[in-house]
């Protein structure tokens, strides 16, 4: 797999070669200000990647590796239809949706006594049983969940057949470094392959395989085996949601074919030639703004650091803090395991 071209070089490539959008300078200029502003009040701070949530685990043992690995493995395809019934799981007292509806529901599992973050437990787990553990609120499965129990069974299998049913042990191989433990995630595991062809060549997305990798930094606070001192390496977790943002900031402008197509709010498959453009377009866009805001904080005398990771969640969170405010800005809808 070492042979693929780096996510950023793909990024670059799908932009130099989009038919329909363009990335507008007004608009990088415009976020790149208002992050370095909140950058440099203190509102926004790398070390607020690792406040973790109510539903994440807490501490960085075998147990926490267990559960971000297997939460990764299962991190894609959340969204319904307006008019479908939504995937939602309620957890002491407060209601989930989304990637945390499934975070709330492994919490749920283990909180009964399931050991459902082993591999050796879900190498074999059935449909049935997944869907039982998954299941969200007014009985709402999970969307996509035989190829969730795919994922789980690839996985599960290749820790307990190679690495002794540990993925700590495989984390112990990469030499704290993010760039190896990608590369060994993607040689080992298919399903986080997430590749496309656009314009006769492949292009590498890996936008789950990036986010196990900082999860992973998240959960040890860049500290111990998440010490990993080459994380700048990484780029932002392409999907569905940062490109609303970049069209909220004015970095991204569609043109009316693209437009007109996303209006019609229809289901795109995989590799789709729109899909590509927008994933690739969206990790060259938080590059650039990357870039960026480092200039400007240097030309501040701010030392703060700043990375693309950082970037992309400041995006990601954007989106969902004015969340009916983007409901103008349309989104593609691809039911895929890479997101």
């Amino acid at each position: 797999m070492s042979d693929l071209p780096g996510v950023a070089e793909s990024g670059q490539f799908v932009y130099e070669n989009a038919d329909h959008i363009k990335i507008i300078d007004a608009g990088l200029n415009k976020c790149a200000e208002d992050m370095s502003s909140q950058i440099m009040s203190g509102d926004l701070d790398l070390k607020s990647m690792f406040v973790k949530t109510d539903v994440h685990p807490q501490k960085a043992d075998e147990s926490g590796i267990d559960w971000v690995v297997f939460a990764d493995t299962l991190n894609f395809s959340f969204w319904m239809q307006e008019s479908e019934p939504q995937y939602l799981v309620t957890y002491r007292g407060t209601t989930y949706n989304g990637y945390l509806a499934l975070c709330a529901a492994i919490n749920k599992s283990l909180d009964s006594g399931v050991e459902l973050t082993k591999p050796e437990f879900f190498k074999s787990i059935s449909e049935e049983r997944l869907n039982e553990l998954l299941m969200g609120d007014g009985g709402v499965p999970i969307p996509l969940l035989a190829d969730r129990v795919k994922c789980l069974h690839e996985v599960g299998t290749v820790l307990c057949d190679k690495y002794g049913g540990k993925f700590t042990n495989l984390m112990a191989q990469c030499d704290n470094s993010a760039v190896k433990l990608l590369q060994m995630v993607l040689d080992n595991f298919t399903c986080f392959r997430d590749v496309s062809e656009f314009k006769g060549k492949t292009v590498s997305i890996h936008k789950r395989a990036q986010i196990l990798v900082a999860d992973l930094w998240c959960l040890f606070e860049g500290t111990g085996q998440g010490s990993f001192s080459d994380i700048h390496s990484l780029t932002m977790f392409a999907d569905y949601r940062v490109p609303q943002s970049l069209q909220h900031y004015g970095v991204f402008q569609y043109d009316k074919e693209l437009l007109d197509f996303l209006m019609k709010d229809e289901v795109m498959l995989n590799g789709h030639k729109y899909e590509v453009e927008i994933r690739g377009c969206s990790i060259h866009a938080v590059e650039l703004l990357t870039a960026k805001i480092r200039k400007i904080l240097d030309d501040k005398k701010c030392d703060a650091v700043v990375n693309s990771i950082l970037v992309d969640q400041y995006l990601w969170g954007y989106r969902r803090k004015h969340a009916e405010e983007m409901k103008k800005f349309p989104f593609h809808k691809v039911r895929s395991i890479y997101y």
